[in-house]
């Protein structure tokens, strides 16, 4: 059943590469209340991103919505000044718009098909998808950049699954290799090449994040329900000293500044979701009438600064 839960995940990845929606539009304005995160998602294969400023509880209506001409939505990022980056797996950009703006300030190209975005400070990270079946890679693209400054890659790394970068600029990818036995989980120390594998116990990674603490959150399937459990590794340990179960499989994470709760975008379904944190109680779900296929973003902002994982012992 592992099989059967990655390759459905990886082929509506890869059916998003083949999606065109809708034109670059205005915001639609709706004023509400706020003493929370804003919320960004947005839902696969549709371009759309629609940001929430509901408090801490629930949420309303958007309070405005932004998408692209064409575009697919796919990983979300906001920086500590509220910057919002995008990637877009139809036209191969990232496109970086300003807080509370429907127009992107910039673009930036990038040299594959980018799938999964991370950011550490200013600098952005890119995991890019060859769509010929070659290897993958991360262009890391410092503030201001076009041209990306470096790039990490590893012949075992074909399909990208998560991205995550800790406090110290360490480089967390889960991927997806030549077959779907060949899934695992990488660290490029400090941003260096190689690439060295982590012993993470056989998990199917399906995504990647680093909380305030610096544990290392990764989703993985578990039995034949279709559910997934988020295992949570306490810097530089090769087991988990919690783990969050009966989740839906989440195709990215974002932790709320202090922590204590993170937002989650379901690979499948109509619904993100809001949990505690670490207990994974559920606070909310929120239905969004866009999301034929579940979400390919959620961005809490501010969001939590990641903690320092290390280096696997």
């Amino acid at each position: 059943m592992r099989k059967k839960t990655c390759a459905r995940k990886t082929g509506a990845r890869l059916a998003a590469l083949l999606v065109a929606m809708m034109g670059l539009a205005g915001a639609t304005a709706r004023a509400t209340g706020f003493d929370g995160p804003v919320v960004y998602a947005a839902p696969t294969s549709r371009g759309i991103v629609h940001v929430y400023r509901g408090g801490l509880g629930k949420p309303g209506a958007p309070t405005f919505t932004f998408w692209l001409n064409p575009g697919v939505a796919n990983s979300l990022q906001v920086d500590g000044a509220g910057n919002v980056y995008l990637a877009d797996s139809y036209s191969t950009w990232v496109y970086e718009l300003a807080s509370a703006t429907t127009s992107p300030m910039r673009k930036i190209e990038t040299p594959q098909t980018p799938f999964n975005l991370a950011l550490w400070g200013t600098t952005l990270y890119v995991f890019e998808a060859n769509v010929n079946g070659g290897s993958a890679q991360i262009a890391i693209f410092p503030k201001g950049t076009k041209k990306p400054s470096a790039v990490l890659s590893d012949p075992a790394i074909v399909f990208p699954q998560g991205l995550a970068v800790d406090g110290d600029g360490n480089v967390f990818v889960a991927y997806g290799g030549a077959s779907l036995k060949q899934f695992g989980v990488g660290e490029f120390v400090h941003g260096q090449m190689p690439l060295a594998k982590l012993k993470i116990g056989g998990l199917v990674p399906e995504c990647l994040a680093i909380d305030g603490a610096g544990n290392l959150l990764i989703d993985a399937p578990v039995g034949s329900g279709g559910t997934t459990s988020l295992f949570i590794f306490p810097p530089g340990a090769s087991k988990p000293s919690k783990v969050i179960a009966n989740l839906p499989s989440l195709y990215q994470i974002s932790f709320s500044a202090g922590g204590q709760s993170f937002f989650a975008g379901p690979a499948a379904g109509k619904s993100f979701a809001h949990y505690a944190y670490p207990s994974g109680k559920l606070i909310y779900k929120l239905r969004e009438a866009d999301a034929f296929s579940g979400f390919a973003g959620i961005a809490a902002s501010p969001a939590v600064k990641a903690g320092v994982w290390g280096i696997s012992k």
